[in-house]
């Protein structure tokens, strides 16, 4: 990296004590688990009939027949009209069917964690083994003591739960779509493709996301989101095409709480060193995060500084975490332990970002960074 060290690059920050265990999570990472979440749907397991069959016409053939029959489901389909005499051949096949949606809305918010990067994630397999050989039931981990008790023997220290909570089926069509999206104002191609996208079957499905301490038993955080899938504009709908849908829809309500979640589990690190460039007034960081912590061009970092206060009542004394007005880009120079970034932000700002202060990996999306940091 080009730039000299100045005077001012050589400042290093001054960490309170009380403040230090910030630091901790950077040489410590969190373990967390993620259990399957609880299903209050009544999409679970279905018995299904699926009936294929070709008829055949001595002037033309029509194509097949499909009927399916569920818990909830059941539908029929109706092919065009063609006078002759025919040959109808049917076979009926039956089938059970398990949606495992808490099963799989618990796998996609693991990815989540694991695409955030801040915290090590203790595989949901080793996990259940615990739970069968203590003789503990995934709805008993509402009890404070049973989330403890499970997080000494694990070593676990936050656990991710919640339930799907309902699902909702709503046709969209054209003319709706139409007038909501002008009102969002949306013209010409880009309304069209938008219409196009979303006409049809549309499923909501309604998420409860917690996060659980095991070190006090208490919820620390609980979030309901709603995530949206369209499956098209096909006449009738399978049962597994509604699944299908229902599960799409959760990884989308899933994507609402991932700025919420990278606040326990973002990746984090420090500033090791600061150089200016002078003809061009610029300041570059370099970070103690690389390529092995999935670090990558234009990733954003926030940039924070720490103070005490004290309770002038009890004498109490806690640390105040401050977040300062800039950001930290990330340039290619890139290795496997370090990056170094280009501090972005108000010049006098900029002086304000000094060794040793802690950053925090964004993972807002980008528009959002100027809100985020509150200028």
């Amino acid at each position: 990296m080009d730039g000299k060290i100045t005077l001012i690059d050589k400042q290093v920050a001054s960490i309170p004590s009380i403040c230090k265990r910030e630091y901790r999570k950077i040489t410590k990472p969190p373990v967390v688990a993620v259990v399957d979440f609880t299903n209050n749907t009544t999409f679970d397991t279905a018995s299904l009939k699926d009936i294929y069959g070709n008829i055949n016409y001595r002037q033309s053939t029509v194509g097949g027949i499909v009927g399916v029959r569920g818990k909830n489901v059941g539908v029929g389909v109706y092919g065009e009209r063609t006078v002759g005499n025919a040959d109808v051949s049917l076979q009926s096949i039956s089938r059970k069917v398990n949606a495992k949606l808490g099963e799989s809305v618990a796998e996609a918010v693991e990815a989540t964690i694991l695409e955030i990067g801040g915290a090590k994630v203790y595989t949901r397999k080793d996990l259940k083994k615990i739970l069968d050989e203590q003789n503990f039931q995934q709805s008993g981990l509402v009890d404070e003591n049973t989330v403890v008790k499970l997080g000494k023997i694990s070593g676990v220290r936050y656990i991710i739960t919640g339930s799907i909570n309902n699902v909702a089926l709503k046709w969209l069509s054209a003319e709706y779509l139409k007038q909501s999206l002008y009102e969002l104002g949306l013209v010409g191609s880009v309304l069209a493709t938008a219409i196009e996208s979303q006409e049809g079957w549309n499923i909501y499905t309604n998420l409860t996301v917690k996060i659980l301490d095991t070190q006090t038993g208490q919820v620390i955080f609980s979030k309901e989101v709603e995530g949206r899938a369209t499956i098209g504009k096909v006449p009738i709908l399978t049962y597994d095409a509604i699944i299908g849908g229902i599960k799409l829809a959760t990884k989308e309500a899933i994507k609402k709480v991932k700025a919420d979640l990278s606040k326990y589990f973002s990746v984090q690190g420090y500033i090791v060193q600061i150089r200016t460039l002078p003809k061009e007034e610029r300041r570059f960081a370099l970070i103690n995060l690389g390529s092995k912590q999935g670090v990558k061009v234009g990733d954003k970092f926030i940039v924070y500084t720490f103070d005490v206060i004290e309770d002038p009542i009890s004498g109490k004394k806690e640390c105040l975490k401050i977040k300062l007005p800039v950001y930290l880009e990330v340039t290619n120079y890139i290795q496997n332990n370090n990056s170094w970034t280009i501090i972005k932000g108000d010049e006098k700002d900029i002086k304000r970002v000094k060794i040793g202060h802690l950053v925090e990996k964004i993972t807002e999306k980008k528009g959002k960074i100027s809100k985020l940091l509150g200028f």
